[in-house]
């Protein structure tokens, strides 16, 4: 899932940074389905590493968060485990 201006993988699929392939809606980045038996590739460790590399805030989800943006203001809507990296 990928809702920014930057690129990302997904099962074996990669968009470079800066593509035109994302929807460019936010200026941040999702990284979903954080720790998830099915996605051992998505640890915390691996996400923070990836996470270094783009140039946007980047939030690691659970299946839990939700990502609320009303205008400016960003809020998590939680019950989950979820950690925000900020570049």
């Amino acid at each position: 899932m990928i809702m920014t201006r930057y690129g990302t993988t997904f099962g074996n699929h990669t968009l470079p940074a800066e593509t035109d392939k994302s929807l460019n809606l936010v200026d941040f980045e999702i990284h979903p389905h954080l720790d998830h038996e099915q996605f051992p590739e998505n640890s915390l460790d691996n996400i923070q590493k990836l996470a270094a590399t783009i140039p946007v805030p980047s939030y690691a989800i659970d299946d839990q968060p939700a990502i609320k943006v009303t205008d400016d203001n960003i809020e998590v809507v939680s019950e989950g485990h979820w950690k925000l990296f900020t570049p």
